[in-house]
């Protein structure tokens, strides 16, 4: 009887061993997919209305364009307003600064920033 609760022991650890291994692969494949990274944010009132301001980083060997996509929502979670700043020439490891146009928002609660590359090789 001892030596079955040994063995049930072992397996238990064997797989969270296997799991440990296989999450921490995950995470660090969804790390390294993350080519674009907003380094930088910050959500600033002026007189003229709302503005988002931030940088983004390019990781890839490779100069690029951009887009930088700002949402704004309200309190119920509901889109606003979207922005799109354009980045044409993102080089290689470098940060370029990015900020959106005042927007005159009173009910905005919350705002998401996106980096787009455009379309995948699906077309999506």
């Amino acid at each position: 009887m001892a030596r079955r609760e040994g063995g049930h022991r072992r397996r238990t650890v064997g797989w969270l061993i296997v799991l440990t291994v296989f999450f921490g692969y995950f995470v660090w494949a969804l790390r390294s997919e993350e080519v674009f990274r907003v380094v930088e944010r910050k959500l600033e009132q002026t007189p003229s209305g709302l503005v988002v301001s931030g940088a983004v980083l390019n990781t890839t060997a490779t100069a690029t364009g951009v887009n930088v996509d700002v949402t704004f929502f309200d309190h119920h979670g509901r889109q606003l307003t979207q922005e799109t700043v354009t980045i044409d020439h993102l080089a290689a490891g470098a940060t370029v600064p990015f900020s959106t146009k005042p927007i005159m928002l009173t009910t905005m609660k919350d705002y998401t920033i996106h980096v787009n590359t455009g379309p995948n090789m699906y077309g999506n």
